[in-house]
């Protein structure tokens, strides 16, 4: 379809790659009708999607812009090698059917799946090339046909594209990945021959060959999921890329279908009735038995959860933070809040179900050494938005005792395998790092790590990467003692909590993919995932017992949404669902604009109004809102895509905009400044920290080129003074400082601490409005901008602290002080026990155990 070239993208100094569509495709779609459809995959922004910087023509020579990829395709890997280990087939399938569902739930449909078109980026694979079958499809499928031109790849099309239906859907996208899949694990696709004509007429009328029936250590579940995929019609395959990734995942068998092939569905049988099916094994040597383990039980190892006992070890209601065992299993050790998020760490044994403090309140606790040293925090500052303290690294007897204080601006802490050394999270500069041990630096960001958690033999950090600061969406990443960091999963939209599993084999944590609560899942270290058990309600995998006991918290979280007014004799909860956030509020105190972070929202939340008389909740669009205008009339979002993107949003009838501020990592703050003719924005730049700049929106088109720093790095927030001239931004380096907007000019703002949140400018701007973080109740103060006095504000106290409720997010206050709005976060749980969950080979041995006649041998863990 194209000519690609290497290319050098000089206002960016990157190389690009751009693809020149050849002359005939391009009279045969039209240039202009080419570039329109092909526009609607510039809005796909996903960890598995290569993305599409731009698209034009030239005198008639149309091209498109992409990223370069620094690696091969799936089709080089394969001429290759010819056939790829299990786990990295299925890992490359979910990885490429997360990007199709992706852009399915979008309405874009590849229809040209192929290996050509998987590009390997440090082994994680990159999708090519969405819209350019659609643009084909849409607006040149009649002339290609009348030129003699074909649309899509013979080996890889579904029936209904073959017989050249148009109409086509997600299921079409699924045949095709399941095409790929066959030829990663055997060596080639499932239909071949020397035409395409004869390739077809298989495609039509042929049943695949079964995959274990050509490599036998394909697992049946594999081998049924595949065939499930290749079905002839359409109806009988999975409805979803993401089913079908499930399917690949989730062990299980199910009863034949009329083809005679296993497709999926049915329960897999009890382990009792296994032993007695499989009897004659008592018979046969250690060679014969591991195909039996082979073709049977690996299938449903792990997969039936009839053996799993949940036992729940905390019965207060407070909020619970994190849990570990001490080093023989039998005590566990956690931080918990009866209520605000000042913690205390408490000890619970086997004997006696009451548990037992041992430290003093504000005491956070990180990890338990296999000396039975606690690794704690504290004089810990809370940081909004996600359950993340900093503070001073500190180390103390699990009994109790003083803390020795270690290391300063800690946020993450573990000990290694001997108890003599500590991998940190360390903050230095606006860059969170991680070192191991304390001082050698093995990776870093300007987003956040978090659940820093070292391997059993000591050689790898296992953390939670998470590309923006205070937002939990993320992926479980491995960096070893070189500094090699190893991405195992793809982007969850919501990531917390982390464990290795005894044997150093696979890593357990919590995750959603934005629809749904927490649950608890696995990846091995070749990136094979698998979910371990679906919850009601937030889990989060804390730490695993030598003997395989499963220790985590479960969380009931409310984010609520309170305003009062002076009408109101009491505060009214307005919340939208059950997590409202980042309320902002219009100048006038009318009209209040907040973030819906809730499952309903989708994994780019959601931008939406409500007025202070409690009227129905607007959603408006995609994102995370900043900033209302002056006038009501626009709202400013940030979409947290890869690049991210700052959206305009009219709150009534109009269009939205998007700024083109250039390709950022992540935005933090925005905010329309003065007149309304440019945005304060803080946000972090690949490959630097965040930091705040400006950008004017004088001209029609928005030029990235006009963004200017206005702070150094190290600068996550901002606000901004009525005039637009100075905004207040604080960083850990430099404290609280007044910026000019013009130069970026700056002087030291008097009478402000570390844990005051400035909220805003007093009207006239000589002031800040502030409150102290943690503070519960809340009391709301001015700082008098020439001389630093602090007064009170004027504003009753409010959100006293209670049960349950573990911080004040943020308070949003119109300018006459009669109108307020606040967000309070509520988080109740408990500490359980998981036992029973076990990886496949620990089952093998649970099941033959005792039988005569049979050696156990080691075997491969999937």
């Amino acid at each position: 379809m194209a000519a690609v070239y290497l290319a050098e993208d000089l206002k960016r100094d990157r190389k690009v790659a751009v693809k020149v569509l050849k002359p005939e495709l391009a009279v045969a779609i039209g240039a202009e009708r080419f570039l329109v459809e092909i526009k609607t995959t510039a809005a796909l922004q996903h960890p598995h999607i290569l993305a599409l910087h731009d698209s034009d023509t030239v005198n008639g020579t149309v091209f498109y812009v992409r990223p370069f990829v620094e690696g091969e395709s799936l089709r080089d890997r394969l001429d290759r090698e010819k056939q790829l280990p299990i786990d990295d087939a299925l890992r490359i399938a979910g990885e490429v059917a997360d990007a199709l569902q992706y852009s399915h739930e979008r309405g874009v449909i590849h229809r040209d799946i192929k290996p050509e078109n998987i590009l390997l980026q440090r082994g994680h694979a990159v999708v090519a090339d969405f819209g350019i079958a659609l643009a084909a499809s849409k607006s040149g499928g009649t002339r290609m046909t009348e030129t003699g031109m074909s649309l899509g790849t013979p080996t890889y099309m579904s029936p209904e594209q073959a017989v050249g239906s148009r109409e086509v859907d997600a299921r079409t996208d699924v045949y095709s990945l399941a095409c790929v899949v066959y030829e990663m694990l055997v060596g080639e696709p499932p239909f071949v021959g020397p035409t395409a004509q004869s390739i077809v007429a298989k495609v039509m009328t042929e049943l695949p060959k079964g995959l274990s029936a050509q490599r036998h250590t394909v697992p049946p579940h594999v081998d049924a999921a595949v065939r499930t995929a290749l079905e002839k019609l359409a109806a009988d395959r999975f409805a979803t890329a993401g089913a079908f990734a499930e399917a690949l995942r989730t062990v299980g068998t199910a009863p034949l279908s009329t083809n005679g092939h296993t497709p999926i569905g049915a329960p897999v049988r009890s382990r009792s009735n296994r032993l007695v099916r499989w009897g004659f094994a008592t018979a046969v040597g250690a060679a014969m038995l591991a195909g039996v383990y082979t073709l049977g039980l690996r299938s449903s190892a792990g997969s039936s959860n009839d053996d799993v006992i949940i036992r729940q070890r905390t019965y207060r209601s407070q909020s619970v933070f994190t849990a570990r065992y001490t080093a023989n299993g039998e005590l566990m050790v956690y931080r918990a809040a009866e209520a605000g998020s000042v913690p205390r760490i408490y000890t619970l044994g086997p004997s006696y179900p009451e548990p037992r403090a041992v430290s003093d309140s504000a005491t956070h606790l990180l990890a338990v050494s296999s000396k039975d040293e606690m690794a704690v925090l504290i004089g810990a500052i809370h940081q909004r938005h996600r359950f993340v303290f900093h503070g001073t690294l500190a180390s103390m007897p699990v009994g109790g005792g003083t803390p020795r204080e270690l290391l300063a601006s800690v946020s993450e802490a573990d000990w290694s395998p001997d108890g003599s050394q500590l991998a940190v999270v360390h903050m230095v500069g606006g860059q969170h790092r991680l070192e191991y041990p304390i001082g050698t630096v093995l990776y870093q960001t300007g987003g956040d790590i978090g659940a820093v958690r070292v391997s059993p033999d000591g050689q790898q950090i296992a953390f939670l990467d998470h590309p923006e600061d205070g937002d939990d969406r993320g992926v479980v990443a491995t960096v070893d003692l070189k500094g090699v960091v190893k991405r195992l999963t793809p982007q969850y939209s919501g990531l917390q909590g982390l464990s290795w599993t005894p044997d150093g084999t696979r890593l357990r944590y919590s995750a959603t993919t934005g629809y749904g609560t927490i649950s608890l899942r696995e990846v091995t270290l070749r990136g094979v995932m698998r979910t371990l058990l679906p919850t009601a309600g937030d889990a989060i995998a804390q730490d695993i017992a030598r003997d395989g006991r499963l220790l985590a918290t479960r969380r009931n979280k409310f984010y609520r949404m309170w305003v009062h007014t002076a009408r109101d004799s009491v505060a009214r909860d307005v919340s939208w669902l059950n997590a409202s956030v980042q309320p902002t509020i219009s100048r006038d105190g009318g009209l209040v604009a907040f973030t819906d972070a809730s499952d309903a929202a989708g994994a780019n939340y959601a931008t939406m109004t409500r007025r202070v008389d409690g009227s129905p909740a607007v959603r408006i669009g995609e994102g995370l809102v900043v900033s209302i205008s002056r006038d009501k009339q626009w709202l400013l979002s940030a979409r947290p895509t890869v690049p991210v993107q700052l959206m305009m949003y009219p709150v009534g009838a109009g269009a939205a905009r998007r700024l083109d501020h250039g390709e950022f990592d992540a935005i933090s703050d925005a905010e329309l400044i003065g007149d309304g003719t440019q945005v304060m924005l803080c946000g972090k730049e690949p490959k630097r920290s965040s930091r705040c700049y400006v950008l004017p929106l004088s001209s029609a088109s928005f030029s990235p080129a006009a963004l200017r720093a206005i702070t150094p790095e190290g600068v996550s927030a901002a606000v901004a003074a009525p005039d637009g001239q100075t905004i207040v931004a604080r960083s850990a380096e430099s404290g609280y400082r007044r910026y000019a907007v013009r130069d970026g000019a700056s002087v030291p703002v008097a009478g402000l601490a570390a844990s005051d949140a400035v909220l805003r400018f007093s009207p006239d701007g000589q002031s800040l409005w502030v409150m102290r973080v943690n503070a519960l109740p809340v009391r709301l103060e001015r700082v008098d901008l020439p001389t630093g006095v602090r007064t009170p504000l004027g504003v009753p106290p409010f959100a006293p602290p209670r049960s349950g409720m573990l911080y004040l997010m943020t308070v949003a206050l119109a300018d006459d002080l009669r109108t307020l709005v606040w967000i309070e976060s509520e988080v109740v749980g408990d500490v359980f026990e998981v036992k029973g969950v076990r990886q496949g080979y620990s089952r093998f041995k649970q099941d033959f155990k005792g039988l005569q006649g049979v050696r156990v041998v080691e075997l491969q863990s999937r």
